[in-house]
């Protein structure tokens, strides 16, 4: 008898110009901790980038059966990254990058009932690096992400292969799904701390990589209140060892450098999160809103080891509140209150030298101490507005 199947081929093409620019000015810190400019401000990158990606994809997809449907696709890629000093000073920053790949995928479904759906699949993907990493790669000159350009060693493109197995359904105003997934990184490409100062480093390729987890989500509602829940499992990790020079880790050798084996985990990627949003909607016009935020640790910038004595950014849990209130049918009054309890916590965190150790917090460079600079989350926040819509 006959199947059903479905065919598509396609292209696409993306194409974007980008133009950069950075002065900078030489000072001093004073007693009180302010700036003092010791020379004039002077021209340190003037940069044109251009890239180019096209994409030539094929997929073809079969219904074995009324209930079983498999999935076969393809997509060659290619980048090409074109790059261009307007200065003058720097002709070694010059240079064209080209990345090709054909990414293979294969899917199988399973549908039982309309209402419920099972699939497995593989697929390979590739990602370029971007103008940013290929121009911040050398260790011997650490870029200040991501405002240098400079002239350094090519980059391998990052190529990934997914396993995925899930399902999904719904029952009425009930929806839900569940994955679990290992994802493996040939050549990934990671921004490696130099550990002189908080913000500088270089882009690398460390090998492989392994992000592999659990994702559920489910959504519901009764009558006027509705619910929705996300979490997420992920186990990321570090397959490929390497040395790293990272001199305000706890763990260094003398020369500052810090060895990373296969199993560490990458660090600023929290192990668990949570989402959960509730809805109150007692009539058409008037909604209230409430959403739940909560990661578990992760690990710190500069410990890619996971042995500074500092340990891991800690867990925290943040409320925010919403509500809307039609007034008419194109105005609309609303209000949000983010951090409710005015929780204090960080969700990212980097090694570096502390250049102010002292009592006073006077700038002493030859007495800095290694500890974490904290990216440090917002306080309570409140806001009230009008919102009017035109047709």
């Amino acid at each position: 008898g006959t199947r059903k199947n479905q065919f598509v081929l396609g292209a696409s093409v993306d194409a974007g110009r980008a133009r950069y620019t950075q002065d900078s000015q030489p000072a001093d810190f004073d007693a009180g901790r302010g700036a003092i400019p010791t020379g004039d401000f002077e021209s340190e990158t003037d940069a044109k980038t251009r890239t180019r990606n096209l994409g030539l994809y094929v997929m073809d997809t079969l219904a074995l059966d009324e209930r079983w449907s498999l999935t076969a696709s393809g997509r060659y890629n290619r980048a090409r990254i074109g790059i261009r000093d307007q200065s003058g000073a720097n002709p070694d920053l010059d240079g064209d990058h080209e990345f090709r790949r054909f990414n293979p995928a294969l899917g199988l479904t399973f549908n039982p009932t309309p209402a419920l759906t099972a699939y497995a699949s593989y697929n390979e993907g590739m990602r370029a690096p971007t103008a940013a990493e290929l121009t911040c790669a050398d260790p011997a000159a650490p870029c200040k992400l991501p405002n240098s350009f400079l002239a350094d060693p090519p980059l391998k493109k990052v190529v990934a292969h997914t396993i995925e197995l899930g399902a999904r359904g719904r029952d009425g105003d009930t929806r839900w799904s569940a994955a679990v997934y290992r994802t493996e990184l040939t050549d990934d490409i990671q921004f490696v701390s130099s550990g002189n100062a908080i913000n500088a480093g270089y882009f690398r390729n460390v090998g492989k990589t392994r992000r592999q987890g659990l994702e559920l989500t489910g959504s519901s509602k009764w009558g006027p209140v509705g619910a929705t829940l996300r979490y997420s499992l992920i186990d990321a990790s570090f397959r490929s060892g390497f040395i790293e020079h990272s001199p305000a880790n706890s763990s260094a050798d003398a020369n500052g450098d810090i060895v990373i084996a296969p199993g560490d985990r990458i660090p600023s990627v929290p192990r668990q999160s949570l989402r959960v949003r509730l809805d109150i909607e007692p009539t058409e016009a008037l909604s209230f809103g409430a959403n739940v935020v909560a990661n578990s640790r992760s690990g710190i910038r500069g410990d890619e080891n996971n042995r500074d004595v500092n340990g891991a950014v800690g867990g925290y849990t943040v409320v925010n509140l919403d509500a809307r209130w039609r007034l008419t049918k194109h105005v609309e009054l609303f209000g949000r209150v983010d951090n409710v309890f005015n929780r204090e916590y960080a969700n990212f965190a980097v090694l570096g030298r502390n250049a102010f150790p002292n009592a006073t917090k006077s700038f002493d460079p030859a007495n800095a101490t290694a500890e974490p600079f904290y990216g440090l989350g917002a306080p309570r926040g409140a806001w009230v507005g009008v919102r009017v819509e035109w047709e």
